[in-house]
């Protein structure tokens, strides 16, 4: 295994994945790749939902970067989004990277996707708003229909600690108190375009910080629109658990069976899309 680390600004960097070529009788071909997007409410990055991920596509011949955005903890004043723009702008950066290793054949052009998770999931979203011709997008258990998660947190319905979560994540991000088309600049519902690339999606049922109804609204309006899309609710999972595998798990319950299949669809649905 392969690793390399590339600064994007002082903050953000990319870290690179890819497994060493040990076959002989095939001549060295550009690689498809995968930018990853670790989830972390916008206030720290997740590690489990970045170089696992990674090792894991390594492993099959992609190569694979996991972005380490900027992300902070302090509060912003309603409507200043910075810290999601400036997200922005560093993926914007990373995949000029990619697109400079496709000029020297190591990166396949034409097979580069991006994935997020939880509030990755949202910077990822919106980043394929902008980049019709990325290969795909992969969503997992993300931060998608802001509109809907700011009803749901301010609701009886809501898990007092989910609550406290969500409202520190909406304060850094510049939410905050606003309603409506307010946000819509950063909302990835509201940015959904006709010239988007297939999408991936999975969340779990159970998931009561970011509930999986985004995902839901989401696809369906994708399908409005055109794009090809699949989608997968897997009942007993709740948010956050990666791989779900012992290796990944925070805590005990993390570890889920159940939820370690979406990983081999994913895999499926991309040799699909090769066809």
């Amino acid at each position: 295994m392969q690793t390399n680390k590339i600064r994007l600004n002082d903050s953000a960097y990319l870290t690179s994945y890819v497994c060493d070529d040990y076959r002989v009788d095939i001549a060295p071909a550009a690689r498809p790749a995968m930018i990853i997007c670790p989830g972390g409410g916008w206030m720290f990055l997740s590690e489990r939902e970045g170089e696992p991920i990674a090792i894991e596509f390594a492993r099959r011949g992609y190569m694979a970067f996991v972005l380490h955005y900027t992300v902070s903890d302090k509060q912003a004043e309603p409507g200043d989004f910075g810290l999601i723009y400036g997200a922005l702008n560093e993926i914007e950066m990373a995949y000029d990277h990619l697109l400079d290793l496709a000029e020297d054949d190591i990166v396949d052009r034409g097979k580069i996707s991006v994935m997020g998770f939880s509030a990755g999931g949202q910077l990822a979203a919106l980043f394929s708003s902008r980049h019709a011709e990325l290969f795909s997008v992969i969503l997992c258990y993300p931060l998608l229909d802001i509109a809907d998660e700011t009803d749901f947190i301010r609701s009886p319905l809501c898990p007092p600690e989910n609550r406290e979560i969500m409202e520190k994540c909406f304060a850094c991000t510049g939410i905050g108190d606003l309603s409506g088309d307010e946000w819509h600049r950063i909302d990835p519902v509201a940015n959904i375009s006709c010239d988007m690339p297939r999408t991936f999606i999975w969340h779990g049922a159970l998931d009561n910080l970011v509930r999986a109804a985004g995902s839901l609204n989401y696809v369906h309006r994708l399908m409005e629109r055109g794009i090809r899309a699949e989608l997968h609710i897997y009942d007993n999972c709740g948010h956050g658990i990666s791989l779900g595998t012992r290796e990944t798990a925070a805590v005990a319950d993390e570890i889920n069976e159940y939820g370690t299949v979406w990983f081999d669809q994913l895999i499926r649905w991309m040799e699909e899309l090769k066809k």
